[in-house]
């Protein structure tokens, strides 16, 4: 049969074939036992049950020790710091949580193989809107009460909530370390979780700093609000529902005394009727709050008459056209008017006539859609809020918590939800003031946790002041590395520009389930009371306690000490406590102040691409806020699972593919090289059974190789002994120069490619070089001096099989730990990290040594392609007689192999290389000298004679028994 073609890529069957004793040379019953055959009783393949069984074993016996062994061996001065995004604490595992934890494994694993110390903290983040809910369920269902129901009080809704999140730990954990994760899971203080008594008080402790610092404060200004969660909602907690429908209200205002407060307005004042100024608004349900109508002083603006009525309207003159199209109407130019000139203009209110309004200048005012005239209500738009504060006008809020319109509203909206009876009320009243009603369908944010909509709404909310924050933020960020590289400028830009656009940050919420804000409230002048010394006693008693819920139990009189009022000149019945708890991203951003501390920075965060406006934005200015500098170096960014039709995985769609099954099914070692081959290149990461079995397939041709390495390199008696054999560089041939110097590329590439985060690519290096270069084609070239060859020839290809299964562990360890594990253990009995695999030296001696046995065997490997060409299938080679003619460059390169180049000599390293039973050499010319593929001359003939019944490789005449080499090795026998 011809052998593997370097270069191909050899199936799994074919591997097998090649590296089990059972495709092994088969001689004659009487020269079995003269036969170093490969020997090892590590399995080929591995049942489910067992593959478990095994993993098992190893995680309690060897993976468990990782991390100590770690931080007490590895050297300090090295260390590498990885600190975890803390998951959240509300649900069972899914393949985002093993794309996540196992991309962190695989760097912290490389580094550590290559001799760094590693820190990693696991945590969890256990606050927040998703575990109230489910607590709330919870108990509902244990009291038999309706789903949605209310009444529990914040103790039980606390209590409620922690078991869940305890619990919800606990079972991730067991799934996280299942899956070979490094980490001190079993530690008191081996994991952090935002629940936990000493992140609390170091929440607490930089709240009070920052507001001391002035950069958080308390004031009235319009949020996103959830009338489904009833709170305030963080940008970071928005989705956007891109098919919401929302009304297009194109509506008219009466001006005062018909436009007469404007000088270019009073020529055109019909005797009897009105000038109107055009607005238009898809939010008709903020129409009660109107306070102001916007314009842009750099504009021009118009008075025009609409064809279909006849009224005068004043609009942006650069949106005429667009307003004509969309009421349908002709509308005439009578004046136009420069914007500076509109400010001496009033109008009416749209649903009460009495209340005369302003017109104020604002820049945010454009001429791209709407009329060129904004309707403004500060409660209801951050823009509408800062010119209405800029002018020192009071805030009219007609929304109470609950997203329903409060008595302060006009009568007939008393109670009404105001985003859906609200909008539909207001359109009705105001129909004859109703220029065009359409409906629009738009992106719309709704909360990312009931998918419910939104609204933009005035409340008292505690803010950290961004403004102060950003321009140091930005300047951080430029220094910081963003990984993949194939996409860090877009990611940078990504993160800079929502940096830069980000309004103030709210960080208080309107829940039970969440850190308190630790302050009191003047109960006269309702200002918030802010002290070191309550939130030293606040602290005292959370350290005392173990838990915050005395916050929401303990009366004012027992929560604050007398002395502490008495220093504010107050008494406990002039006080209240707040209400509000600090926003999760607030408490999961300062997760680097407990993990890291207050000096040290993480050499890397690691997050999905949500994190750009989430962990990451937070973590960045929580910590440029506390200490002036970025709390990463680096940031590495993965993608979302999705199936294998790009759609989002629910139980819905039915298309979850659960990582703990996966495990079961195909291996863990098979669930982490999925992994790293499919996780980092794309933004979506496809998963399907095709793609797991493709991976499960790959390990199990690694596992293959490494059976046939061990069935070599184990030691099989004291004389070879657990140290590694030392390469005895003179008694090296080309071909093992050769592949010398291929294992020390390919270790130095996968090592860069990990270095770099480029996972992806170094698993399918690894695949290429274990199924080419080195089963393909070393294995199978060395087999007759290893199986047939003299002890020397035999020890010596040992040792270099025993160099390149140490370093094929050390390259594979960091993604499939649990194969190299077992396998090390058919090898030496203690685990293979422990084996200091990061003290592994080059052999290759002399770098112009190496070079020219590298190109001389390149070269024998392309003649080995022509050879093969002209050979014929299903032929025994080494029965082939070869003659070939080449050019003097390629004769002196392949007569480094073959000494003697005009005689047929069976023996040369060009024979052993081209797996032929002969080889002659003569310069030539190639008939289509420098073609592809015409490179030598090749004639290729049968032999008379019959291979050697021992190693089926040399030939011998029937008079012979055996070859001379198989004579004379018997002979030291």
């Amino acid at each position: 049969m011809l052998p593997k073609k370097h270069g191909w890529v050899i199936g799994v069957r074919a591997t097998i074939r090649y590296l089990t004793t059972k495709s092994a040379p088969k001689p004659e019953l009487k020269y079995t036992s003269t036969v170093n055959l490969p020997k090892t009783k590590f399995p080929a393949r591995l049942s489910a049950e067992k593959r478990a069984q095994v993993e098992e074993q190893l995680r309690k016996s060897c993976l468990s020790e990782l991390y100590h062994w770690n931080r007490s061996t590895l050297p300090a001065d090295s260390e590498f710091i990885l600190h975890d995004g803390p998951p959240y604490a509300n649900g069972d595992l899914h393949m985002g949580h093993a794309v996540n934890k196992i991309l962190k494994d695989l760097i912290l694993k490389h580094k550590i193989i290559g001799g760094t110390r590693v820190h990693y903290v696991p945590g969890w983040d256990c606050h927040g809107l998703p575990i109230e809910l489910k607590a709330l369920e919870a108990f509902n269902r244990k009291r038999a009460k309706p789903a949605g129901a209310t009444g529990q009080t914040a103790r039980e809704i606390r209590h409620t909530a922690r078991q869940f999140a305890l619990e919800t730990i606990a079972k991730q954990k067991v799934g996280f370390e299942s899956w070979g994760v490094t980490g001190a899971w079993h530690d008191a203080e081996g994991c952090y979780r935002s629940l936990d008594p000493a992140y609390i008080s170091a929440q607490l402790q930089l709240f009070y700093e920052l507001y001391e610092r002035k950069l958080i404060y308390r004031d009235l200004k319009p949020v996103y609000w959830s009338p489904s969660s009833q709170s305030a909602l963080a940008e970071a907690e928005l989705e956007y529902d891109e098919a919401h429908q929302s009304p297009s209200l194109y509506l008219k205002l009466a001006l005062e005394n018909g436009g007469a407060g404007c000088a270019a307005l009073r020529n055109h004042r019909p005797e009897r009727g009105e000038i109107y100024a055009a607005i238009w608004t898809t939010t008709p349900w903020t129409l009660p709050a109107n306070q102001a109508v916007c314009y842009n002083p750099a504009l021009d603006y118009c008075l025009v008459r609409s064809a279909a009525t006849g009224e005068l309207l004043l609009v942006g003159k650069d949106l005429i056209d667009y307003l004509a199209t969309q009421l349908e109407t002709a509308l005439t130019v009578l004046q136009t008017i420069p914007g500076r000139e509109l400010h001496t203009l009033k109008y009416h209110h749209p649903l009460n006539r009495q209340t005369v309004l302003p017109f104020l200048p604002a820049a945010h005012v454009k001429a791209e859609k709407g009329t060129g005239l904004v309707h403004t209500a500060p409660a209801h738009g951050p823009e509408d809020f800062l010119v209405c504060l800029e002018r020192k006008i009071a805030i009219e809020n007609l929304i109470d918590e609950r997203g329903r319109y409060t008595d302060r509203a006009p009568p007939f909206l008393h109670g009404k939800y105001a985003l859906t009876e609200g909008n539909q009320l207001v359109t009705e009243a105001l129909a004859g003031s109703t220029l065009k009603l359409t409906t629009l369908v738009h992106s719309y944010p709704i909360d990312w946790r009931t998918k419910q909509p939104v609204m933009l709404r005035a409340s008292d909310q505690w803010f950290i002041d961004t403004d102060s924050l950003k321009q140091r933020a930005l300047e951080e960020i430029k220094s910081v590395d963003i990984y993949p590289r194939t996409s860090s400028d877009v990611s940078k830009k990504v993160i800079e520009g929502q940096l830069r656009k980000r309004p103030y940050w709210c960080i208080s919420r309107q829940r039970a389930w969440g850190v308190p804000i630790p302050v009191l409230y003047d109960t006269v002048t309702r200002q918030p009371i802010v002290s070191g010394p309550l939130i030293a006693a606040i602290d005292a008693r959370l350290r005392k306690e173990g838990s915050v819920d005395f916050w929401w139990t303990a009366p004012v009189e027992e929560l604050v000490p007398a002395a502490v009022l008495r220093e504010l000149g107050l008494t406990h019945d002039r006080v209240a406590k707040g209400r509000d708890i600090l926003d999760i991203w607030f408490d999961s951003g300062v997760s680097w102040l407990t993990v890291l501390g207050k000096e040290r920075v993480a050499d890397l965060y690691l997050e999905g691409v949500d994190q750009f406006t989430g962990w990451f934005q937070s973590s960045l200015l929580t910590s440029v806020a506390a200490r002036g500098k970025a709390p990463y170096r680096a940031i590495f960014v993965h993608g979302f699972a999705v199936d294998e039709h790009g759609m989002k995985m629910s139980k819905s769609l039915g298309n979850v593919i659960c990582p703990q099954q996966i495990a079961k099914q195909y291996g863990c070692d098979a669930l982490r090289w999925w992994v790293c081959a499919h996780a980092i290149q794309n933004a979506s990461i496809p998963v399907s059974h095709k793609l797991l079995g493709s991976s499960a397939e790959s390990v199990q041709k690694l596992r293959g190789i490494l059976k046939f390495l061990l069935g070599v390199v184990a030691p099989r008696g004291p004389e070879e002994g657990k140290q590694s054999p030392a390469i005895v560089l003179d008694a090296l041939q080309h071909i093992d120069r050769y592949f010398l110097h291929e294992l020390e590329g390919f270790h130095r590439q996968a090592f860069e490619l990990y270095d770099s985060y480029q996972h992806n690519r170094a698993t399918a290096v690894i695949l290429n070089f274990c199924l080419s270069t080195l089963s393909g084609l070393y294995l199978h070239v060395i087999k007759d001096r290893l199986y047939c060859g003299s002890p020397e020839q035999h020890s010596h290809l040992r040792a270099i099989l025993v160099h390149t299964y140490r370093t094929l562990a050390q390259v594979l360890w960091p993604i499939v730990p649990f194969l190299v594990e077992e396998s090390w253990t058919f090898y030496e009995q203690d685990y293979f990290y422990k084996s200091k695999p990061h003290t592994r030296q080059s052999v290759c001696r002399n770098g112009n040594d190496a070079a020219a046995s590298v190109h001389a065997v390149q070269c024998a490997l392309a003649l080995r392609h022509a050879v093969y060409q002209q050979a014929q299938l299903n032929v025994n080679t080494w029965l082939l007689e070869v003659a070939v003619e080449c050019n003097d460059n390629d004769l002196a390169l392949l007569s480094m192999l073959h000494p003697v180049p005009n005689a047929h000599d069976q023996s040369t390293e060009l024979c052993e290389l081209l797996q032929v039973g002969s080889v002659a050499l003569r310069k030539g010319v190639p008939k289509q000298a420098g073609a592809e593929g015409t490179r030598f001359t090749v004639t290729v003939t049968k032999s008379d004679k019959t291979l050697c019944p021992r190693c089926r490789r040399f030939l011998v005449s029937e008079a012979q028994p055996i070859c001379e080499r198989c004579s004379t090795v018997l002979g030291r026998q």
